[in-house]
């Protein structure tokens, strides 16, 4: 009677164990949407970035310390977008926490920033909007799949089948949509915001001028002039702008160039996932530069 007790115990508690999901904290949507594809029930996701907040708005929460202290990894960008993490990490006195960024094997937009107008201090500056890449998409998920393998070796093959089995359905929307770009005869644009380089190289567009130089810092009165006069001489009719910032200025500048708006997102809003938010992205794109 003790031994078949014994046995029960011992089979409950092993259930318990393979029950066990990775807990992970990343920092945003995008990240949470790969790992729900790729994990499954496996994982439990706390992502600190939500809703119409970005990485440059971002305030941490109670909530977020509890789950870092609770949490197996932090899956982050890198690059800087996550300025604010290392004092939050260290509040949720989590010693064990394993800290990932996906920035590692993609490849990187290097750009020249001049913060001053007044100063020359130009300087390289690696752009963190990688995940706006559908080939950079590819090799993060596959970094993903490994960072999961990692903490679950025991579900390895099943990590490995999601993320290919998702990485053919990147490939299918890059095949879509990129000769859809390429046949554009006026692939010139001006960006508003520092988020679509990626975006725009891989489908073939001109990023001819940017408002922000580093994303979410306005551009001065002599910048929007500057852009006025730009946009004005080289007949360009397409502005780019953003979800989650103000569309004032923007709106001005389409208002003094007679150019139209185009909205386009960086992060999942209206519980898009990445695939849905890409082809959104696109379409606004075409619809705008076909006119």
């Amino acid at each position: 009677m003790q031994k078949n007790f014994l046995i029960c115990a011992l089979i409950l508690i092993l259930s318990v164990f393979s029950l066990a999901k990775i807990r992970i904290v990343t920092s945003i949507n995008i990240i949470e949407d790969w790992l729900t594809v790729i994990g499954g029930s496996n994982v439990e996701i706390h992502t600190l970035i939500t809703g119409l907040e970005t990485p440059h708005t971002y305030s941490p929460r109670p909530s977020d310390t509890l789950a870092l202290n609770k949490a197996d990894a932090f899956i982050g960008i890198g690059l800087g977008l996550e300025s604010w993490l290392e004092p939050l990490i260290e509040s949720s006195r989590n010693k064990n926490l394993s800290i990932y960024y996906l920035s590692d094997n993609v490849t990187l937009i290097d750009e020249d920033i001049n913060n001053n107008e007044h100063i020359d201090t130009h300087h390289h500056h690696q752009n963190p909007h990688i995940w706006l890449s559908l080939s950079n998409a590819k090799q993060m998920v596959v970094s993903l799949s490994l960072i999961l393998s990692r903490l679950d070796p025991e579900n390895k093959d099943y990590y490995n089948k999601n993320s290919v089995a998702y990485i053919s359905q990147l490939k299918k929307l890059k095949e879509k949509y990129q000769p859809l770009f390429f046949a554009l005869k006026d692939k010139r644009i001006v960006s508003f915001p520092a988020s679509y380089p990626y975006l725009f190289s891989e489908m073939g567009l001109v990023e001819v001028a940017r408002g922000e130089e580093i994303h979410g810092q306005e551009p001065s009165a002599k910048k929007m002039v500057s852009l006025v006069n730009l946009m004005k001489q080289s007949n360009i009719k397409i502005l780019v702008a953003e979800k989650q910032f103000s569309s004032l200025l923007p709106k001005t500048l389409a208002k003094e160039t007679n150019s139209q708006l185009v909205y386009l997102s960086p992060l999942l809003v209206d519980n898009q996932n990445y695939l849905e938010l890409m082809e959104s992205n696109y379409v606004n794109l075409l619809a705008g530069l076909s006119h």
